[in-house]
């Protein structure tokens, strides 16, 4: 199978959520702009994935060969050293979404534009998921992310991009000189089969970090030599 692209997910924004981050009385002002926003993007926005079904042509002590594309890095080849198939992917909140909330002058309001760009962001890779599980049925899964770890540098994302025949073709995802992503809502990286819980943030010693989803684990970094 080639290139899978999602481009009709189904999506809604959960209001209640939104206003409990942003710590806003249900019913007041700026709780009632915030609904309107959120019923906008619903209307506008497109979350969109990108992603396929590759294989690993070889493998070295610090690269992957990913459909004839080297990935250099030793974490990922040892996460890799017993699956024979993996499944690049580019997930987005969509071209749709970033033009909206761009219009808007209003600095709170585009503040909150950002976390609902951010929610359509989730509800596309939870579609992603789905998906890969419903057609391919890899079991438990984990990720690995350019730019999320020293050993997998962000400059990476070029050789990613380079699997999936560049994205911005076919769901509007570009990178940009220094390798972000626009639209900046959105993720890239491999997904595999694992027996283990990984987490790069187990990997990661970053103290205060936002979107950390684990712990700082020193022993597992010790066994992965850093």
């Amino acid at each position: 199978m080639g290139l899978i692209v999602l481009d009709n997910i189904f999506w809604k924004v959960d209001v209640d959520k939104l206003l409990e981050r942003f710590r806003l009385q249900p019913g007041s002002q700026d709780a009632m702009r915030v609904e309107a926003l959120a019923r906008e993007a619903e209307e506008i926005g497109r979350p969109k994935v990108l992603y396929k079904e590759a294989y690993i042509d070889d493998k070295g002590e610090d690269f992957v060969i990913v459909d004839g594309i080297k990935l250099t890095s030793r974490i990922l080849s040892i996460n890799l050293e017993q699956v024979h198939r993996v499944f690049p992917y580019v997930i987005t909140c969509g071209t749709e979404l970033e033009r909206w909330s761009q219009a808007i002058d209003d600095i709170l309001e585009k503040y909150w534009a950002e976390g609902i760009k951010e929610m359509a962001l989730a509800e596309a890779t939870k579609a992603f998921e789905k998906h890969l599980e419903e057609n391919f049925h890899p079991g438990k899964t984990s990720s690995m992310n350019p730019g999320s770890l020293q050993d997998w540098p962000i400059t990476q994302q070029r050789q990613l991009f380079q699997i999936l025949d560049d994205p911005k073709r076919y769901i509007g995802v570009e990178l940009t000189d220094s390798y972000l992503m626009l639209p900046m809502k959105s993720v890239s990286g491999i997904r595999f089969a694992t027996q283990a819980d990984y987490e790069n943030c187990k990997l990661c010693s970053r103290q205060n970090c936002p979107n950390r989803r684990a712990p700082y684990d020193p022993e597992l970094a010790k066994s992965y030599g850093m």
